[in-house]
């Protein structure tokens, strides 16, 4: 073949290979990305689901509806938060289509988590707070004529009453201008308290407490929306239940309780509880009680007779500890130790990646995670065992820090990297964990010692 028929070959298949290319570009700019919310596919399927949830809450919750003046048109909801099944409490006393702030957890189950997504689409939110991707979101959400749930505690609460509420939700109601329904969610801390490893069964329902219309939101301050927001979704299920006194039955009903009741109130010692069936005890005193039907604790020496109280006197004596010095504060001895976790480096929406098993320990100004045999990733993507590792979190690194499902710690460090930290053994308190760090944190910043975080 001639030179000049090998430059012709040449060019010919550069062309080919351009035109190829071409097309390929072309493909990609046409191609629209799913679109995430779909309004007469959710119409659909919540035709379909609503009856069948309520069916399902009827069975497991005595679950009943109460009847509100809601019309058929989009609402920002905002609910107290203390059970799994609130979502589908809210939903099934509202008309229309709701899509709802989720933890970024209910998408990380690959089978599970793709089925509600087609469903509800339901908006993932990381680290109990919302970014900028889930904003947008909401928007699109707003824009396409459906309603917003958000659950503003971001988290269920742990004893009977709601948790904090963070004041930016009032701006965002403010930005988003959507009539705005207040519910209360009750009988359903009981029902199945967020520690519990078993469900019992007695009566839920969930009360409309208010709707605030756009035109008076517009009159009213960031502050004031925050009050009516509190106002509205405070609730203590444990002082409802002193009047109404709705026995719940189950099994095994204090099962778990050691994550939410992590220090013993005769001894004071912390982490010593252990719960076994109806009771809980310490290991180290022998301190005892059961819990009744109603959902109170009773025994020979009861010092606190329901959740509620006993939560605010170990949170108080987080507050006495740290207020008054009882601890090391040159960070050489920790505030408290736990062996058996699990460390894990978490993707939002995505699967956790393990990445090592040891003692996890908390000090005046850090986490300390002593790993026996890390796991990292190599260029390849594969799983290289590397023996003893230490990671170590600076309480100044730590944006935030929360309490995800029954006992997970999650620790988000900066604006985008995050970890959560697994147990083996139910003593070992998340609870714990996140009140003495914020504790701790706020105490070195100068800082009221009044906010725990969830």
């Amino acid at each position: 073949m001639s030179e000049t028929e090998k430059k012709a070959e040449s060019v010919e298949m550069t062309g080919k290979s351009g035109k190829t290319e071409d097309k390929n570009d072309k493909l990609k700019k046409k191609k629209k990305p799913q679109k995430r919310y779909n309004l007469p596919r959710h119409k659909f399927w919540f035709a379909i689901g609503k009856p069948l949830t309520m069916a399902f809450l009827k069975i497991k919750a005595n679950f009943k509806r109460t009847k509100n003046n809601l019309s058929k048109r989009p609402y920002m909801i905002l609910c107290n938060h203390a059970c799994d099944l609130d979502p589908l409490m809210v939903i099934n006393s509202v008309p229309g289509v709701v899509h709802a702030l989720a933890s970024d957890h209910l998408f990380k189950h690959p089978v599970f988590g793709k089925f509600v997504a087609h469903i509800a689409s339901p908006i993932p939110i990381v680290r109990a707070q919302m970014d900028l991707k889930s904003i947008q979101e909401a928007m699109q959400v707003r824009k396409d004529g459906g309603s917003l749930l958000i659950f503003p505690e971001a988290n269920c609460c742990f004893s009977s009453k709601t948790s904090y509420i963070a004041p930016s939700i009032a701006k965002l109601v403010k930005k988003f201008k959507m009539p705005l329904a207040l519910f209360n969610v009750r009988g359903s801390y009981l029902t199945k308290p967020r520690w519990s490893n078993s469900w019992r069964k007695g009566k839920t329902s969930c009360e409309l407490v208010r709707v605030i219309e756009p035109e008076e939101l517009a009159k009213m301050s960031v502050d004031e929306i925050y009050d009516a927001i509190c106002d509205a979704l405070s609730f203590n299920e444990m002082e409802y239940q002193r009047e109404a006194q709705i026995a719940f039955k189950g099994h095994d009903l204090l099962d778990g309780a050691e994550r939410m009741l992590f220090q013993c109130p005769k001894c004071g010692r912390l982490m010593t509880m252990k719960s076994e069936g109806d009771s809980i005890s310490c290991t180290e005193c022998g301190y005892k009680v059961t819990m009744d039907r109603q959902g109170f604790f009773e025994g020979d020496e009861v010092i606190f007779d329901s959740f509620d109280k006993w939560d605010d006197w170990q949170r108080e004596q987080a507050v006495k500890l740290v207020s008054e010095g009882n601890y090391d504060a040159s960070g050489t001895e920790p505030v408290f130790i736990t062996p058996k976790n699990e460390l894990y480096k978490a993707k939002r929406a995505e699967k956790n990646v393990l990445i090592g098993e040891g003692s996890l320990a908390l000090y005046s100004d850090r986490f300390v995670f002593d790993a026996e045999n890390a796991i990292e990733t190599d260029e390849e993507g594969n799983a290289v065992s590397v023996g003893a590792k230490q990671f170590v979190w600076k309480f100044d690194d730590i944006t935030k820090l929360s309490c995800v499902h029954k006992n997970r710690i999650q620790i988000a460090v900066g604006e985008k990297e995050y970890f959560e930290i697994h147990s083996k053994t139910t003593y070992r308190s998340a609870y714990a964990y996140m009140i003495y760090f914020y504790c701790l944190k706020r105490h070195a910043q100068g800082k009221p010692l009044d906010f725990f975080g969830m």
